[in-house]
This record gives structure tokens, C-alpha cells and sequence, in this order.
């Protein structure tokens, strides 16, 4: 491409010379004529196809001109001719032209040192167009493009400020042609836009600047830098030494592609551009250790932006987002007003129409305000090396989860209700040919129907002609609202804007409402309705049934107005608000307002309105003449008695009281209802269980649909399961917890270990922890059902206070054992008390034998803070064998705390016999099964037994008729050493 546009330049120049010869009547012989116009013709001819490709009109000074599309790249024709593109070969000839003023300045000079002078000499430089400068004093007799006057010997280490160029030419492009440089040299061009201009580079020629070694280029290089930097000097020599050293610049947030060859000639030319009419560019042309004439063309243009649908800035209505190289952010209230220079939101590669950056990873996040509102993405163009799949593509994900998959020249329009939008674009090293662009999306946003509550079906993805078919993807499916969560509401009867939205509507679409684990959900606005009926006031009711409760998120709302002229009520109980007297239980006033997000991907807190067997009702007021633009809009959520009782203020914590919930029942963590639309970032749900007296609760996880998680690992031993990780914090997982004390952890893929159970005669609460939440993931899904019973692996008995008793499991004393397979975990708790004149004694039995890690009983002091909190251990007792097992509270105590753990494949087997007795006459047995099993620990000093009530319990080993007369004597003794020990006052 070089060698045609020098042969290009040479027709130019030999006509300019030939013309000059004809106008100074320049005699040659006939011969030297025919031969010249010989060489003309077949220069032209050969040339011929690079002129009609070129397209290069004869106009002059335009800033850009027209634009070639050349199969997947669009340039602009830089210049009307190739001669009046270069920045160095402005000169027409260098005799027969009137010289300037300077001109006539150095001749006059010349004249006086050599005496006399000729005036009629002239031997300056003659420029040939307009914006063309001669060089001056160091280079007589060569012009250059206005503002380079001072490159002309020297077209190395240039700045090419757009404002200075157009300034002195009124020209806004020209041509970069580099000395040849010699072994371990380099040359930097520093360009500078200006506000509404885009940088364009064209390179065409390459010789000798290093080669490719597989994907990197060695003994020498050219890089394209761009960046988000001020245009120092400082800056300037940062990323020119990052391009020298042939690293990344690390200082810089910026793009930077690299191009090498021993004798390239682009064609079409290898386009870039910059991403905005801010940040400067630098071209560095780097000669490596065995380069002999190192030498660099090519053409660069300050292109206006808007100057066409394809060489504008692609990126329009997003934000850059700060810190990183290339990701965006995208509003949907930015998308629909009129964006910067169009009036819809649009998202393209780096550098589009040119050639994208290598090794790059680029998101584009697009967060939608309204469910009202959907998300249409159209792809218009994908160029991308087809057999680079793995290495260039595009990934689209929906709230979190892979949509489609982008790679070769496939295109794909996708409609989605969001909230959350990502667009991935990856991209590997750059390699030959350089003829790919990347992509570039448009973002629509529309206003749903009001009369249809269908959700629009998503378009079928579609190749462009001539793509790879083989390459064509299948979207993976993706879960969407339900039609009936837009279902359209109720009118009351003879109300002109009251509505109702009863939990089993069915929208007039034919839509049915949207119905998981006994909840139904949905969407509201007033945008679908009859509001602007001002001054009646309008209302949504949200009636309930015994034992249901309604939550509402109030997503956004914007009413306008001074002095409450508009305003929002919240009502609760009243089912015709019209004629309610009660007061309201909240009240908005205008003006007003709230957004379901207020930075990217962030949403604001949730506007939670939830109430407990008693129905809702917004009433509003919108006064039209304070905006046409005001909204309410929202989303519901019935619940029944199965699903618990929601705790007030938080979106999904539940309690599940035994007194007044279900014996049993399911519930879903799947987190799909409406209300969590607006929820996104890290997340917390809990649900609590809490059972009445002499009953027990189990806890069962049944079905789970999380995945693997490289970080964290579900491990199920003879120790219960755990999470393995080094940081729970970071990873999600749900964890299954007695009394705030954790006791099961599962995190990652735990189908194998299903179901896994946990069974206690206390609170139980299972507590799920999400690290990035969005709407609608599947993944992290989890089902469990809970049971309380009287009859269970806790027993009946929580207090042991009768004189005797016992309790056990329920398979205790059955001949078949369960084969029930996954893991089930108990921990009960018991308090056992005794008077001070008794003694409690305990016989276990278990035909179970293991050791300590699958199975025990600890003793403890008792606390005050029981459950919660339990007190220092006095002893653990193990079933190693299958003997019965004999304990006693130690003397001194007449309160002590006993837990039982297990964790096996199969529930526990025990059962548990106390009996009180007498101080003055212990059961048989009992002292020397004290001396051999029982360890007294010592208490901490706030549990320390009180010593005279010690004493006064005290049998010293003696027969019942010294008893007495023994603990009398130390009764005294005792006495005597307090009152020594102690000062009189």
C-alpha cells in the first residue's frame, strides 16, 4: 500500500514538474519527452486501483472528508491527495516561485556577504497548496504543513496539538512519515485533540520495526497508546518508557496495541482510534538490536465526532467507571432523555470502528430503574476472529448469569426485564490480519403496553450473512418474570382510579399469577392506570385472607408539588380507603421522591411496607399540574402461616413460632418473588424456628441448586458438616445454627450430601449469606422443611425436675435400624435440677459405640444466659462401648446444664434415666460411680458454689447417726477461721 501511494506522489510530482517545465519553457529533447510520458502512463495504470479505492475527492481543507468502508473497518479519507497529506513533501519545486518576505531576508543577507546579490535569484522553496509552510532557515528548500515547520528536518519526538495545526492551516489531518532509524532508537508522536474531535490513525507502512515471535513481537516494535492522562511531560515519558520496555504501564489507565513487521504494507490500512475528544494519544516507533532503516507511514486525522453514524464515539450515554481501564456504567434515566450527540444509549469496543486493544477485559453494566421498562440490546455489528473463539467473544449476562455467547461475526438482539445487564468483551493478543473491530450494541428502553400484561417474547438470535454457522450459539435459557407478575389489576366496581390486587388476580391478558412455594408476586404502577383524575384522591388495596400477610416494596415514586398538594398514604386494615376515618399509618407529602438505584449496580435501601393478617391500601393524590412525570410503582408479595411471620423492617427474615405456625411445612430460599428486584450486593436472609415447651424441631435441607465454588468446599465427616474455606465472608453459604451457636455450614455443590438435618430441642435458625445478590439466580436456591414434634430425637422433657424420669430418641429400643442416607446432626439441650438435700444421678444407655467425634455428652455449669451461653465443661461422656454409662452432679450443685451432639448418617439412639435421691442414703452404687466417672472441673469464680451451703450438705463419710455431729464440728471450726481471718470493724 506504502510503494503505491510513493508511486502516487511521483505521478503527482512529474506532472507538477512537467507543468513547471511547460510554464518556464524548459526545452528537452524529444527522446527524454516520450520516455517521462511512457513512465507517467504506466505508473498511472498500475495506480489506478488505489485511486478508485481510496476515494480521494478534490475538495480541499475538509476536516475529514468521506469515509471508506473497506470490509470490516471504516476510515476517514484523510486529505484530498497523498501530496497534500504529508507533513514533509509540500515543496512544488524550488526555483521559478516568488519567495516570502523571510525569503527575501536571508537572500538580501547572502547578497551583502558575497557583494551584490541577484535579485531575480530565487532559490527558496515554493509551496504548492494552502496550509503549507516553508521550513525556514535550517531546510531553505522544503515546505511542510503548517504548525510542523519545525519537523521538516527532524520528523521525530512530535507533539501534534489539533488546535495549533488547525490554527496555522486550517487543515485537522496529515501525514506521519519517520526518519529511518538506526539500532536502539525510537521516535514518539504525541497527539492532542480537541473538544468534539476524535483521534484517527492510519498506519500503511512498516519496515523493518521487529517481527512476531508467536504473539509478541521482538527487536522492535510499534504501540498505540491512549489514555486517560493529563498530556504532561511527565505522562508522556512515563508511557513512552512503559512502550520501550515493552510492558504495561502500570501509572496510566490506558489502551495500547502493538504492531511489528520486517516490510508490512497494510491494506486496508491498520485503523485506530481514540475512545474521546479528551485524552491524547502517543505513537511510539521503537527500532530493536539488527534494524538497519527502521521507517514508519501513516496518516492521522483529528475526525469530528458525529461526523457519521460510523465514525462517531461509539460509547454514548455511558460513564467510564472510575479506576478501571475500559468498563462503563449505563442508567436507564440516561438512556432515555437525549444522550450527548444522539438521542439512545450505545455501547461499543474500545477503539470502534478501529481495531480494539489486545489482552483486554471490558464490562459494560447496565442497570435498569423500572421492571416498566424493558431492556432491549441489539447487537448491529460483531467482527471478531472466528477462529479466536476462545480467546475473542462476548458474554452477556442477566443477573448474574450467562445469557448468550458472542464470537466470529454473529449478531443477537435479546429483550430483558433486568435488573441487572453485563456485557463481558474479552479479547486475546493482536495477530494478523488486523481487519477486526470488535462490536457495537444499541440500548433501547420502551414503555410496556398499558392494557397488555405479556411479557414481549425475546428475539430469536440471527447471523449475519455469511457468518459461521458452526459458530452460531444457542442462548442458554434464562429465567424471566412471569406474565403474571404484570398482570393488570382490579378496578373496583363504580371507583374511577381505586384498584385492588388480590394474590390470586388474573391479569386481562390471560396471564396467570405467579405462584412459588405458596407466594404469589408481582408488579404495580401508575403507570398502567387512570391516576390524572386530580383533585380525587386514587388508591391500590392489597386485601389478605386469614393467616396470609402482604409485604410491598415501594421501587420508585416521584410526586411533585409544594405544600403536600400531592401525597401518599398508608393505610392498614381499611379495605375501602375511600371512607376510612382512621388516620394513616404513614404519610408522604410532596414534593417527594425516591430511585430504585442510586449508583451502578448499587440499589438504595428498600421502601419495605408489610403487614400481618391485615390488609394494605396506598392512597394517592398526583396532582398533574405540578408534572406529568410523576410515578409510583412497586412490587408485592402475599404470603401464608407456612411461610412464617415476616420480622418488620427487614425484606426475609421470618420467624416460625410453633405456637401459633404450622407442625410442619416447606419453605424456598430461592429469593424470586418481586420484592427483591431492587436487592442487589451482598445479602442476608434468616429464618428462625422457635418451639414451645416440651417440643423439639428439625430442620431439613433437602434440595439445593448451588454450584461449585473453587474457594469453599461443603466437607461431611464423623465431625459434622463444615464449610472449608479460608474466608466465609467472601463466599455464599448457609449455615444452620442452635442458640447463635453455628452448627452446620454448607457452601459449594452439597447434592451428594442431601438431605442433612438438624434436630434440637431449642431456636434453630438457618441463616443465608449471599456475597453478590441479583434478581432471579437460581443458583442459589435452597429448600428445606421444617417439623416440630413431642416425640423426637430431643424427647419430651427440657426441664428434668421430677424426682424421676426418663427421655429417648425415638428409634431407641427399635430392632431395625433407619438406612436413611445424608447426615443428620442433633444437639439437644437440658437443664436438671435437684434440691440442696438431694443428690441427681443419671444412667445413659445407647447401643451406639464410636468415639467422642461422632457422639457425646457434656456436663456443664449452668449459666444464666441458657441457652445462648453454657458454662465451663465438668465432664464429656463418650460411648465407646454399649454399656450403660452412670453420672451424678457434683456435690455442691443443684443446677447443671447437659447437651447431647451427634452427627452420623443415621439419627441417634439413647435414652436417658434420672433419678433424686437423699443425701443420708445415696443409691447403691452411686459413690463409687462418682470416684470413677465424674471429674469435677473448677468453676470459674463467678460460678463458685457457695461453701457453707457445702458444708452444710456434707456427709463425711461417716454413718447417718455422726452425720451430724461431724458437719457441726466443721460448721464451727469454719466459723472460727472466718472470724481470724476477717477484722473486726
Amino acid at each position: 500500500m506504502s510503494n503505491k501511494l510513493t508511486n502516487r506522489n511521483q505521478i503527482e510530482m512529474s506532472t507538477l514538474n512537467c507543468t513547471s517545465m511547460l510554464t518556464n519553457r524548459v526545452t528537452l529533447p524529444t527522446s527524454t519527452l516520450f520516455k517521462m510520458l511512457a513512465v507517467l502512463l504506466a505508473t498511472v495504470i498500475i495506480n489506478s486501483n488505489v485511486v478508485m479505492m481510496s476515494s480521494i475527492s478534490s475538495s480541499s481543507s475538509s476536516g475529514g472528508g468521506d469515509f471508506v468502508d473497506s470490509g470490516h473497518l471504516v476510515w476517514t479519507t484523510i486529505g484530498v491527495t497523498a501530496a497534500r497529506s504529508e507533513v514533509d513533501m509540500w515543496t512544488k519545486t524550488s526555483s521559478g516561485c516568488a519567495c516570502s518576505s523571510q525569503d527575501h531576508h536571508i537572500q538580501s543577507q547572502g547578497s551583502a556577504k558575497g557583494g551584490g546579490g541577484n535579485k531575480n535569484l530565487k532559490t527558496c522553496a515554493c509551496c504548492a497548496h494552502a496550509g503549507a509552510c516553508q521550513c525556514g532557515p535550517k531546510v531553505p528548500y522544503r515546505c511542510a504543513q503548517c504548525g510542523l515547520e519545525q519537523q521538516c528536518d527532524q520528523m521525530c519526538n512530535v507533539t501534534l496539538d489539533a488546535r495549533q495545526l488547525y490554527s496555522t492551516s486550517r487543515l485537522r489531518y496529515g501525514q506521519i512519515k519517520s526518519l529511518e532509524l538506526q539500532e536502539h532508537q525510537h521516535c514518539w508522536y504525541r497527539l492532542i485533540p480537541e473538544p468534539g474531535y476524535r483521534i484517527e490513525l492510519q498506519i500503511y507502512r512498516l519496515v523493518d520495526t521487529g517481527h512476531l515471535n508467536q504473539s509478541k513481537c521482538v527487536g522492535g516494535q510499534l504501540e498505540w497508546i491512549t489514555s486517560g492522562s493529563s498530556g504532561s511531560s511527565s505522562s508522556i515519558e512515563s508511557a513512552i518508557s512503559a512502550a520501550m520496555q515493552q510492558q504495561p504501564h502500570q501509572h496510566l489507565q490506558q489502551h495500547s496495541w502493538t504492531l511489528c513487521g520486517a516490510n508490512e504494507r497494510y491494506s486496508p490500512p491498520a485503523l485506530l482510534f481514540s475512545d474521546d475528544d479528551i485524552s491524547p494519544a502517543t505513537l511510539v516507533l521503537k527500532s530493536g538490536e539488527f534494524t538497519r532503516r527502521g521507517k514508519l507511514l501513516a496518516h492521522f486525522s483529528f475526525t469530528p465526532i458525529g461526523h457519521s453514524a460510523q465514525l462517531g464515539v461509539q460509547t454514548i450515554g455511558g460513564t467510564p467507571v472510575h479506576g478501571s481501564v475500559c468498563d462503563w456504567h449505563y442508567q436507564q434515566s440516561d438512556c432515555v432523555k437525549e444522550g450527548r450527540y444522539n438521542n439512545s444509549c450505545r455501547m461499543a469496543s474500545p477503539g470502534y470502528p478501529g481495531l480494539y486493544p489486545p489482552n483486554r477485559m471490558c464490562r459494560f453494566h447496565v442497570a435498569l430503574q423500572s421492571p416498566f421498562q424493558p431492556l432491549t440490546l441489539h447487537f448491529t455489528s460483531v467482527q471478531l476472529p472466528a477462529q479466536r473463539c476462545k480467546m475473542d467473544f462476548i458474554r452477556v449476562l442477566i443477573n448474574g448469569r450467562v445469557h448468550s455467547t458472542l464470537c466470529g461475526q454473529e449478531t443477537v438482539q435479546l429483550v430483558t426485564f433486568g435488573p441487572d445487564v453485563v456485557v463481558e468483551f474479552t479479547s486475546g493478543v493482536l495477530l494478523p490480519p488486523y481487519v477486526f473491530n470488535g462490536f457495537v450494541a444499541q440500548l433501547t428502553f420502551r414503555e410496556m403496553d398499558a392494557q397488555s400484561s405479556q411479557q414481549p417474547p425475546p428475539q430469536q438470535p440471527h447471523a449475519r450473512a455469511g457468518s459461521n454457522l458452526k459458530n452460531h450459539f444457542v442462548p442458554q435459557q434464562q429465567p424471566t418474570i412471569s406474565n403474571g407478575a404484570f398482570r393488570a389489576v382490579e378496578r373496583q366496581a363504580h371507583a374511577v382510579c381505586d384498584y385492588v390486587i388480590r394474590p390470586n388476580a388474573t391479569g386481562n391478558g390471560g396471564g396467570s399469577s405467579e405462584t412459588m412455594m405458596n407466594r404469589w408476586s408481582g408488579f404495580f404502577s401508575t403507570s398502567n392506570t387512570a391516576w390524572r383524575v386530580w383533585p380525587a384522591p386514587c388508591s391500590f388495596t392489597f386485601p389478605v385472607l386469614p393467616g396470609q400477610s402482604v409485604q410491598i416494596n415501594l421501587l420508585t415514586f416521584n410526586i411533585t408539588g409544594s405544600d403536600c398538594t400531592s401525597f401518599m398514604e398508608i393505610h392498614e386494615g381499611a379495605l375501602d380507603v375511600r371512607w376510612s376515618s382512621s388516620s394513616p399509618r404513614q404519610k408522604i407529602c410532596s414534593p417527594a421522591w425516591k430511585k430504585s438505584r442510586n449508583s451502578y449496580t448499587r440499589f438504595n435501601q428498600p421502601y419495605l411496607i408489610q403487614s400481618n393478617n391485615a390488609s394494605l391500601s396506598i392512597r394517592f393524590r398526583m396532582d398533574p399540574i405540578t408534572g406529568a412525570d410523576q410515578v409510583i410503582e412497586g412490587a408485592f408479595a402475599y404470603f401464608n402461616e407456612l411461610e412464617g411471620f415476616r420480622i418488620p423492617g427487614t425484606l426475609c427474615d421470618a420467624l416460625f413460632d410453633a405456637t401459633v405456625n404450622p407442625s410442619n411445612g416447606r419453605l424456598s430460599s430461592s429469593f424470586d418473588s418481586t420484592v427483591f428486584w431492587s436487592v442487589v450486593g451482598p445479602f442476608n436472609c434468616t429464618s428462625t424456628f422457635d418451639p414451645e415447651e416440651r417440643k423439639s424441631v428439625t430442620l431439613t435441607v433437602t434440595a439445593s441448586q448451588m454450584k461449585d465454588d473453587g474457594r469453599c468446599y461443603t466437607e461431611c465427616d464423623r465431625q459434622g458438616c463444615h464449610c472449608r474455606t479460608n474466608d466465609t465472608n467472601n463466599i455464599d453459604h448457609i449455615i444452620l445454627s442452635m442458640s447463635n451457636r453455628s452448627i452446620v455450614c454448607l457452601c459449594g455443590d452439597i447434592q451428594a450430601f442431601l438431605p442433612v438435618s438438624l434436630s434440637s430441642n431449642t431456636r434453630l435458625s438457618v441463616h443465608h449469606h449471599v456475597v453478590e445478590f441479583s434478581f432471579g439466580q437460581p443458583d442459589l436456591a435452597v429448600d428445606l422443611s421444617y417439623r416440630f414434634s413431642s416425640r423426637h430425637e430431643c424427647g419430651s422433657e427440657t426441664f428434668l425436675e421430677s424426682a424421676t424420669g426418663s427421655i429417648s430418641s425415638p428409634l431407641f429400643g427399635l430392632k431395625e435400624r433407619s438406612t436413611n442416607e445424608g447426615y443428620h446432626h442433633t444437639d439437644c439441650l437440658w437443664v436438671a435440677t435437684v434440691k440442696p438435700t438431694e443428690l441427681w444421678t443419671a444412667t445413659i444407655h445407647t447401643p451406639d459405640q464410636g468415639d467422642c467425634q461422632e457422639w457425646n455428652l457434656t456436663l456443664h455449669y449452668y449459666d444464666e444466659k441458657w441457652p445462648n451461653h453454657l458454662g465451663s465443661v465438668i465432664n464429656v461422656l463418650c460411648p465407646e462401648s454399649s454399656e450403660k454409662h452412670v453420672f451424678a452432679m457434683p456435690s455442691g450443685l443443684n443446677v447443671m446444664a447437659i447437651r447431647l451432639q451427634a452427627w452420623n448418617t443415621v439419627p441417634v439412639q439413647y435414652r436417658l434415666v434420672w433419678q433424686t435421691s437423699s443425701l443420708s442414703s445415696p443409691a447403691p452404687g452411686v459413690q463409687r460411680s462418682l470416684s470413677s466417672l465424674i471429674t469435677t472441673a473448677i468453676p470459674s469464680p463467678d460460678q463458685q458454689p457457695d461453701p457453707i451451703g457445702s458444708i452444710s450438705s456434707c456427709s463425711c463419710g461417716l454413718s447417718s447417726s455422726m452425720s451430724s455431729i461431724c458437719c457441726t464440728f466443721l460448721l464451727i471450726a469454719f466459723v472460727i477461721v472466718h472470724k481470724r481471718l476477717i477484722p473486726q470493724s
